[in-house]
């Protein structure tokens, strides 16, 4: 749980703490007007790598660099404990703990310079960096016939593993589980399947025989070896084509071999595995939206997976928004990496329309799903200026609201009686002109107010308009309005 977030010294913020407890895993609205500090509250966990915060100067408070900039979270973990994390200027224990990620429109106002003497600008949408470094194409190095030879006389019966190493989803399995491909490789362990082996390779027959005989009276032994059975129940989750769960185990023994007979190879090649797979899922994502959007997809440039967009005059403000989302959510998923991780989503969902809305909305639950599935948290912060009910729909319908402006709000029943009032015909043309517009000229219409139940000294716009400006400080000096 996030118990608290201080934040001092960043942006528009002094110092501001927020007494939220956020639970993970359920989307959490934290709801505050235009103007409160929210850009503010984003800025400052994305000015934070994992030694220290680092800000320009326009994004430290009143530009003044010499005001220490600080986030501390009370963060209470799972078995109870509550631990205190800082970040400063210099030090960062926030990162030992949590990973964070912040979306925020990447769209930016872009001068294009003047001719004949006229200036213009047109909206740009900066390139989405979804892979900062595209890793080296590294092979397994996986020989069958090299594995034969290891295996013995019978070698006829071990299943060739390229189609093992050829799945990309094994391989992200695989990749998650290097302590049991190592320990699996203990001396004890190898004892015990070398033993098998040695049985195995006394027995005669054709393959399909053998197989049959390790099924009747090894198997159980070979899924009772510790390290062995994860990796051999990981292989044979996949339909890789080997159709047993005998050919699965011996293709664990191999995959096995193969991590231990080169370790740094079989991790770098599980790097590229996964690289691979994440292009190949985020490309399926774009596929899946309307195929004329001017054929945006990720490409390689300069040894980096970019989104590259169109002019935003090409696109539409939909179709801009949610691909835009979409990319930005594919590199959070991919720096994410902690048990514990905040995605900050700063008011991105504010401006896409009801259809976009709801696929955005749809994207988040699937990601929260996918923490949870691998037992992770995450603590997804939406940071909105509308009514939270707008966001409530079946895909949010189990959304968590923080409001983070803590002022005291008075309805006024003098303001009520005079909208409830201003169609009528005594004042309707005056007061929409002169009190619900700017007009900088003067009315009276005391009588008539008086008339209507109205307050009559706003009958006067001079009046009105000195109210409004009392309650608009009332608003930004945070006192009661």
């Amino acid at each position: 749980m996030l118990k608290v977030i201080q934040i001092e010294n960043i942006k528009g913020i002094e110092n501001k703490r927020f007494e939220l407890n956020i639970i993970p895993n359920k989307p959490s609205l934290l709801v505050a007007p235009n103007g409160f500090g929210k850009s503010s509250f984003a800025t400052a966990f994305n000015s934070m790598n994992n030694r220290r915060i680092v800000l320009v100067k326009d994004d430290c408070y009143e530009e003044d660099e010499t005001k220490a900039p600080r986030i501390l979270i009370d963060y209470e973990r799972p078995d109870g404990t509550i631990t205190n994390l800082e970040a400063t200027a210099t030090t960062n224990s926030i990162s030992s703990e949590l990973d964070y990620f912040v979306i925020n429109n990447p769209i930016k106002p872009k001068g294009i310079g003047s001719l004949y003497g006229r200036t213009g600008a047109e909206l740009e949408i900066k390139d989405v960096i979804l892979v900062d470094r595209i890793p080296d194409n590294v092979a397994f190095g996986y020989s069958y016939r090299n594995e034969q030879h290891r295996f013995g006389h019978n070698s006829k019966v071990l299943p060739n593993a390229t189609a093992a190493i050829s799945n990309l989803k094994l391989i992200e399995k695989l990749s998650d589980n290097y302590q049991a491909l190592l320990r699996a490789n203990g001396i004890l362990i190898q004892r015990r399947i070398n033993a098998i082996i040695d049985e195995i390779n006394l027995q005669t027959g054709t393959t399909e025989v053998l197989t049959d005989w390790i099924t009747a009276n090894r198997l159980n032994d070979l899924k009772n070896i510790d390290y062995l059975n994860t990796i051999g129940d990981l292989v044979n989750e996949f339909d890789l084509g080997y159709n047993s769960e005998t050919k699965s185990y011996l293709v664990a023994i191999q995959l096995i071999w193969l991590f231990n007979n080169n370790i740094n190879v079989f991790k770098d090649a599980c790097v590229y595995g996964n690289y691979q797979l994440d292009k190949q899922r985020f490309d399926n994502t774009l596929s899946t939206f309307n195929c004329t959007w001017k054929g945006i997809r990720a490409s390689q440039t300069g040894g980096q997976l970019v989104v590259k967009f169109p002019k935003a005059i090409n696109i539409s403000n939909g179709q801009r928004d949610i691909l835009t989302f979409i990319s930005m959510l594919f590199r959070a998923k991919r720096q994410l990496k902690k048990d514990a991780n905040i995605l900050i989503i700063d008011e991105v969902f504010d401006y896409l329309d009801d259809a976009n809305l709801t696929a955005a909305q749809y994207y988040i639950t699937t990601f929260i799903k996918e923490f949870v599935d691998e037992g992770k948290r995450l603590y997804p912060i939406i940071l909105t200026h509308l009514n939270p009910n707008y966001f409530k729909n079946f895909a949010f319908s189990n959304q968590k609201v923080y409001y983070l402006n803590q002022t005291t709000i008075r309805v006024n029943q003098h303001i009520v009686k005079l909208l409830r009032e201003r169609e009528h015909l005594s004042i309707k043309d005056d007061v929409s002109k002169y009190l619900f517009h700017y007009e900088p000229g003067h009315i009276n219409k005391r009588a008539e107010f008086r008339a209507l139940g109205i307050r009559e000294l706003w009958g006067e716009s001079d009046n009105f308009h000195r109210f409004l400006l009392a309650e608009v400080d009332n608003y930004l000096n945070g006192r009661p309005f």
